[in-house]
């Protein structure tokens, strides 16, 4: 992909406004691309565009919400893969980049799948006049599905966004837009990949503009569609696809839009329903703050970077062996006892009977020579509580003897 494919957002971004007036004067009147509805509140899905160019995928994964640990971004999209053709045919293009993504999935997508983001392939058109918008038979469209949905399986990726810019339709001799040449190819992708996977529509270009949406099953074919003007808030118009809960009308360029445009849209987009906030160029820098003023709209919650893992694991707490630390009665209570204490996330504290030491916080200590009258201990019934930094607690009973 060359220079002026890689930094077309954002020079897109503007031009969108100019092309876009009446619906920037529609925004200023208060409406959007769809019909305003009654749809049920929904947590909307945070969508974000990488350019594995110059990031990697897997600054994904350091992003995660703050309270619940879940991820921050719902759906991520490798930007991007490119419809050539050869002279016959579309083809699947995997640029250097693209490929060294997919080719070291374990380091660059497993870790943001397992992270709880869905990871899709964008595909773009690439100045050579084959395009999603002009196959002239369900046949050609089939056989470039079958291309997708080979590397869908190949690299464990959860579906396929389309975007259809930079094509040129007619160079090298390519047919011109037909209604039906979209819904050929989304439907056989759709057959191909079956119920599970994900395909969304970067609502651009004449896939969206020439496409005749009645002619197929847009609402089974088709996940998602959304804006893909930065900075707007507009939904795209999908006949077959009305659920808002299946659209998206705020797309924002990560880079160049102010945190309080991208705050509002996410605001704006869960009062009106819509199911999708889409966000472009996420780099290896900490956008969390930035990010966080989405997300707490969107979820409730505020974004983290490179947050740790989550300890979940309580202390172990073990009896520690010999007389000089332990000694046993015959019938099974103490006269004294004595405990080691372990944990990865390290202890923080612990108690007996209510009565609380703070330690050192580290991942081994000690609790030794509890007898009646120290550290809160009492003949009969004791309760020893061991709380690790994480707040996770481990919690036992001995009986002491005089």
């Amino acid at each position: 992909m060359n220079q002026n494919v890689r930094n077309h957002r954002f020079r897109k971004g503007i031009a969108g406004l100019g092309v876009l007036a009446t619906a920037a004067a529609g925004m200023l009147a208060g409406t959007t691309g769809a019909a305003a509805d009654t749809t049920e509140p929904v947590d909307p899905q945070l969508a974000v565009y990488v350019e594995v160019n110059s990031n990697d995928l897997a600054n994904v994964a350091d992003y995660t919400l703050a309270e619940s640990g879940d991820a921050a971004i719902d759906m991520a999209m490798i930007f991007a893969a490119n419809i050539n053709y050869d002279g016959e045919k579309a083809y699947l293009h995997l640029n250097e980049r693209v490929t060294e993504t997919l080719d070291d999935a374990e380091t660059q997508i497993r870790p943001v799948q397992e992270n709880g983001t869905k990871v899709l392939l964008s595909v773009l058109g690439n100045h050579q006049g084959a395009g999603f918008a002009n196959f002239t038979s369900y046949a050609q469209a089939d056989a470039f599905a079958a291309q997708l949905a080979d590397a869908v399986t190949t690299y464990g990726l959860d579906g396929i966004d389309f975007d259809d810019e930079w094509t040129e339709y007619g160079a090298n001799g390519t047919p011109q837009p037909n209604p039906q040449s979209f819904g050929w190819l989304a439907t056989a992708l759709r057959d191909r990949l079956g119920p599970d996977k994900i395909i969304s529509l970067y609502a651009i270009g004449p896939s969206y503009t020439t496409t005749d949406f009645t002619l197929f099953d847009a609402a089974g074919v088709l996940d998602y569609a959304w804006n893909p003007y930065y900075p707007t808030y507009d939904a795209p118009t999908v006949p077959g696809l009305e659920d808002r809960t299946r659209l998206g009308a705020a797309a924002i360029d990560l880079s160049n839009t102010s945190a309080a445009t991208a705050e509002d849209f996410a605001t704006r987009t869960v009062a009106d329903g819509y199911g999708v906030y889409v966000a472009y160029n996420l780099t290896a820098t900490d956008q969390s703050a930035y990010l966080s003023g989405i997300t707490e709209a969107l979820k409730g919650e505020a974004t983290e970077y490179r947050a740790a893992p989550r300890d979940t694991t309580s202390p172990t707490v073990t009896i520690k062996d010999g007389a000089r630390f332990t000694k046993v009665e015959t019938h099974g209570s103490y006269q004294r006892v004595s405990y080691k204490l372990f944990d990865e996330g390290k202890i923080d504290r612990l108690s007996v009977n209510g009565v609380v030491k703070d330690l050192s916080d580290d991942a081994w200590s000690d609790l030794n020579f509890v007898k009646p009258g120290v550290f809160g201990a009492v003949v009969g019934e004791n309760t020893l509580q061991v709380v690790d930094v994480a707040g996770n607690v481990t919690e036992l009973s001995f009986v002491l003897s005089k």
